[in-house]
């Protein structure tokens, strides 16, 4: 009986750090590889945004971020970081192909910016400044909070809350942005 608790602590405690050992493991496969669109959305009250990216993961299986609440910040190549807004979309990201070629992705994340003042509106100046120059070198950096599930053949893993602080992208492809 001793022997048997025991191994389940030993079996439970192991799984356990495997599960915690996960995250960092996929996300270091996933890239943002282009911003392809930004479209703004104006209310009464607030700023809103559709941001539509190209992600990309060399990683075998599929991820999905649910729960999400992250928050964007973009920094230029003079480390000017300006705050984009929150997002709570869900991700979904498909594994790569069969022969390990990255696979691209677009996902839609509905962003909201801020109050419908003058800050709001000096942010985004920047920010399309930043992300509409050509020449800019910029980041994305996404920070918060998610539930990391990975694709198993009955369904979904999920992770508890997981929390990614400065998941840093550098997109290089199509720098031309459709702003909208």
């Amino acid at each position: 009986m001793y022997l048997k608790t025991i191994a389940a602590i030993s079996l439970y405690i192991s799984s356990v750090g495997i599960v915690n050992a996960l995250p960092t493991d996929i996300v270091d496969q996933l890239d943002i590889k282009a911003i392809k669109s930004i479209s703004i959305k104006k209310t009464d009250d607030a700023f809103k945004a559709n941001l539509i990216v190209k992600f990309s993961t060399s990683s075998k299986m599929e991820l999905k971020f649910r729960n999400t609440n992250f928050k964007i910040t973009f920094k230029d190549d003079n480390d000017q970081s300006i705050y984009f807004g929150s997002t709570k979309s869900e991700l979904f990201i498909l594994p790569a192909s069969k022969n390990g070629n990255l696979t691209f992705k677009e996902q839609q994340l509905e962003i909201y910016i801020g109050k419908n003042d003058t800050e709001t509106m000096d942010r985004l100046i920047n920010i399309f400044n930043i992300i509409a120059n050509p020449e800019t070198d910029f980041e994305m950096i996404i920070s918060g909070t998610s539930e990391v599930g990975t694709k198993a053949k009955r369904g979904w893993i999920y992770q508890g809350q997981v929390e990614i602080e400065n998941f840093t992208f550098y997109p290089t492809i199509q720098r031309e942005v459709l702003f909208k």
